[in-house]
């Protein structure tokens, strides 16, 4: 399989039935995120989204087409419906079951859409997720260790590979688990050398 950071440009352009076929062929296995640091930063949303929380998963595709690959090497998920697919698989589902997701999902769920500055804007948008705090909760330490520790958690989900993510971002209420007031807050994260996806979602409400 050819990985999706390389483009083969003598491959020519799949036909709309040969993306809609190989959907299904995508084969999505667990990938746990095992780091202390990142581990330490989802520990903190949680104290501070206290009514509510975050939930956490990554997956792999572990076999996929060529179709994939071409869409995906040509950073073209938002075509492909990457995200829904990702989302509707049965792994996935059963993974954040408490995530309710709902069993007809809009192309681009929640309306996500991708950041032009990918993961080097990850570390600064998990530290403000901290610092503007909960309902009812704040983070208790300066803006700085938040920032600290929002980079350490971006350096365990990436690996300093800063050149090989994607990163798309909802503050929508796209699944009954979110509360719908202040706090959503969903964060994909593709990591185009692996083919791993990383789902972060957080939520609260007073």
């Amino acid at each position: 399989m050819r990985p999706w950071n390389e483009i083969d440009w003598d491959q020519p352009r799949p036909s709309l039935r040969e993306l809609i076929d190989s959907w299904p062929s995508i084969t999505w296995e667990p990938s746990p995120i095992d780091h202390p640091a990142f581990d330490l930063y989802v520990d903190e949303v949680r104290a501070v989204y206290s009514n509510g929380g975050c939930l956490v998963g990554r997956w792999r595709a572990t076999s996929y087409s060529d179709t994939t690959a071409w869409f995906m090497s040509r950073n073209r998920l938002d075509e492909y419906e990457m995200q829904r697919v990702l989302l509707d698989h049965p792994t996935v589902r059963d993974d954040l079951a408490e995530l309710k997701i709902p069993a007809v999902l809009d192309r681009m769920p929640g309306g996500l859409e991708e950041q032009a500055g990918g993961s080097l804007l990850l570390d600064g948008l998990l530290a403000r997720a901290l610092t503007l705090g909960g309902a009812y909760d704040n983070y208790p330490g300066t803006a700085a260790a938040a920032k600290a520790l929002a980079h350490e958690a971006v350096v365990a989900l990436t690996e300093e590979r800063y050149e090989d993510f994607r990163l798309d971002t909802t503050y929508l209420a796209w699944t009954p688990w979110f509360f719908d007031i202040a706090w959503d807050n969903t964060l994909v994260l593709t990591d185009m050398a692996k083919a791993e996806m990383t789902v972060i979602c957080m939520t609260d409400t007073d």
